[in-house]
């Protein structure tokens, strides 16, 4: 009997840890209508910040910025080498964004170390674009807020 119990309250657990990682993911609005468009170009879009490790606050477009957008170079790798990317900035919404999000990517903030970003997910936004959403950042995942923002630890 006490093997029993003990089997069931493992699958219990084991059922309940997967259900976590689920939940934990970025979801995805599925309701995108997209009649028959013929995209001329398509926008990979990556919407990010830079935050202190410790406290959390905004490095970028917070209260006393530390960090300019001139300070941050994101990178996108073809084939061997990374190429820069443009970053754009996005006052209102205090955010820096790209168009040309590649599925691995290089961040350098103050003339650092290249730090690594393999994209995990992207959602449609559009038609003819979609945002990164989840990625890997030194091995670590970062998954974006309901605004689709990534929040880099510095």
């Amino acid at each position: 009997m006490k093997h029993l119990l003990l089997i069931i309250l493992a699958s219990l657990s084991l059922f309940v840890s997967c259900k976590k990682k689920s939940e934990q993911g970025y979801q995805c609005k599925t309701d995108l209508i997209c009649p028959a468009v013929v995209c001329v170009a398509y926008w990979s879009n990556l919407h990010f910040t830079i935050v202190d490790k410790a406290t959390g606050r905004d490095l970028l477009f917070g209260s006393n910025p530390t960090l300019t957008p001139a300070d941050i170079k994101l990178y996108k790798k073809q084939n061997s080498p990374y190429t820069e990317v443009p970053v754009l900035v996005d006052n209102d919404k205090k955010r820096l964004f790209t168009l040309q999000a590649a599925d691995t990517m290089a961040l350098q903030i103050k003339n650092g170390s290249l730090q690594f970003l393999v994209m995990k997910k992207f959602c449609a936004d559009e038609c003819c674009a979609r945002t990164a959403v989840e990625m890997k950042h030194e091995g670590r995942l970062l998954i974006a807020d309901e605004q689709k923002l990534i929040r880099f630890r510095y």
